[in-house]
């Protein structure tokens, strides 16, 4: 390392109505260097590193750049300066195309407007730089949200900053996809780019960062090199106690099938044809790579996008394409996408949790309308059971960490005791201690005899929740495994060249 270093902050302080988000905290960043910046949702992380890309001020403290004095008004003041960041919240123009998203700001000029053939030309230079194979030429909107990840990276990468902040961006990332940004990182690190890497995978952290700074309540509580620092011993750190066995596997008898899945596919093709049981009890796990199929999948069952097919569940065969029947036969539906599928962002705790409970039955609801006493008394409970740290059931959901508003999400659909839940990405972006208890929750909703159906791009999470795993590959189920007799590696090949091309490669 340099003695002067390439971001030096000092004695940060904000604060927001009702809380201290960072007290005093103190910052460096050399070059060359990956820093991971460690803590639960709500720590204080995403607020220090918006304040050194523009959109938060700090109330008090500095920050220079390579020594000297600095203020960041903006996110144009800090590409000025060279900081660019990467969050989990996309800053895309939906209406664009890739190519304007990547080079939005830098597109280049010819003698009529923009030179067109030069921009699509240095957007799929970007996009190649790390391995994206998308058409610089397609609109942002009809992307997955994966690839809509991947773009914004390409965009962050194509800046050739001299600070890059990593903030939860492989939250939507696939572990290939991921793996191909870590060789980006140590490429960029290589070449002097100072790098900030937020992560709730502590497998990234380890794999890419030489230290760790971690906050708790908005507190510095210490800075620990990795990986010479024991994991059990930075979550510890960062959540202020010991932490047992994440997952807490236990053993299911196996039970009568409550959900039947029988040919389905979507009418765009990403689903072709899949067929599956879920028994009572049971946790099945759909992995797959994006554009495997899997994003749609939950979708489908659901009724949330049109597919054919037919959906069973306890003996009775569902109307396709109608959630309100999905619900009413007793499925609940965690989406991949909080914010933008699950939530209403403008109203409180209570509306949210409280949202699908008007099609509950007459424990909640009287002639299709919610009685409001029940209605608060069942949100407090339920806010009480899942341990959502909230000053009131009415306060605005939007200002939730994100592992508080995912157990929200969960705790609405647990109230109604469904007989089948689909969970898609159900720890995405949130911190180690939320999903202790996301686990928790999960593992208690198949002790009462629910069929859980859980897509996730979290193998570790998979294996270590799952009864049984079934790979997606070009939007067909290809292969199924046990977890109990699957490495990480065996499952990351068969996702990537499909489940039974591996085995044939294997045998």
């Amino acid at each position: 390392m340099t003695e002067t270093p390439l971001i030096r902050m000092r004695g940060i302080t904000k604060r927001f109505p009702g809380v201290v988000a960072l007290r005093r905290v103190d910052f460096d960043l050399y070059p060359g260097e990956v820093v991971a910046l460690a803590g639960e949702n709500g720590s204080g992380k995403s607020t220090l590193s918006k304040c050194l890309y523009g959109t938060i001020t700090p109330d008090e403290g500095t920050i220079e750049i390579e020594g000297h004095p600095v203020e960041i008004s903006s996110p144009r003041r800090a590409l000025e300066l060279g900081v660019v960041a990467i969050t989990q919240e996309l800053t895309l123009a939906p209406t664009l195309s890739v190519t304007e998203n990547v080079l939005m700001g830098r597109l280049p000029k010819g003698r009529f407007g923009v030179d067109w053939s030069k921009a699509h030309s240095l957007a799929r230079e970007a996009l190649d730089s790390v391995g994206v194979e998308i058409d610089e030429r397609a609109i942002v909107a009809t992307l997955s949200t994966e690839l809509q990840q991947e773009v914004e990276i390409a965009r962050a990468v194509s800046a050739q900053s001299r600070v890059l902040i990593l903030d939860e961006a492989t939250s939507s990332l696939s572990e290939v996809h991921t793996e191909k940004l870590m060789q980006k990182i140590e490429q960029l690190r290589t070449q002097g780019v100072g790098i900030i890497f937020i992560s709730h995978r502590l497998r990234e952290l380890y794999r890419c960062a030489s230290r760790s700074v971690v906050l708790r309540d908005g507190v510095l509580v210490g800075t620990y090199p990795l990986p010479a620092t024991a994991e059990s011993m930075l979550v510890s750190r960062m959540v202020g106690r010991d932490m047992e066995d994440l997952y807490s596997k236990r053993k299911i008898e196996k039970a009568g099938v409550t959900l039947e899945v029988r040919n389905v596919s979507t009418l765009d093709g990403a689903v072709r044809d899949v067929s599956l049981d879920v028994h009572r009890g049971e946790i099945l796990g759909i992995a797959g790579l994006v554009g495997s199929g899997k994003e749609l999948l939950g979708k489908a069952l659901f009724g949330a996008v049109p597919a054919s097919g037919s959906v069973v569940i306890d003996g009775k065969k569902l109307k396709m394409g109608d959630p309100r029947a999905a619900m009413d036969a007793g499925i609940g539906f965690v989406p991949e996408d909080r914010k933008l599928e699950s939530l209403l962002l403008t109203r409180g705790t209570r509306a949210n949790l409280s949202l699908p409970w008007s099609r509950g039955g007459a424990t909640f609801n009287r002639l299709g309308f919610l009685r409001p006493r029940t209605e608060r008394k069942l949100t407090v409970d339920w806010v009480e059971r899942f341990r959502v740290r909230v000053p009131s059931v009415d306060h605005p959901i939007v200002n939730l960490s994100r592992g508080n508003q995912q157990k929200v999400v969960l705790a609405r659909w647990f109230a109604l005791s469904p007989k089948a839940v689909i969970l898609m990405e159900p720890t995405r972006g949130i911190d180690v201690g939320a999903k202790s208890e996301v686990y928790v929750f999960i593992q208690d909703l198949a002790a009462r005899g629910v069929a859980v159906l859980m897509v996730s791009s979290e193998m570790p999470e998979l294996l270590g929740l799952a009864d049984r795993i079934l790979v997606m590959y070009h939007g067909e189920v290809c292969g199924e495994f046990d977890p109990a007799e699957t490495s990480e590696e065996e499952l990351a090949h068969a996702l990537s060249v499909g489940a039974q091309k591996a085995e044939e490669v294997l045998a």
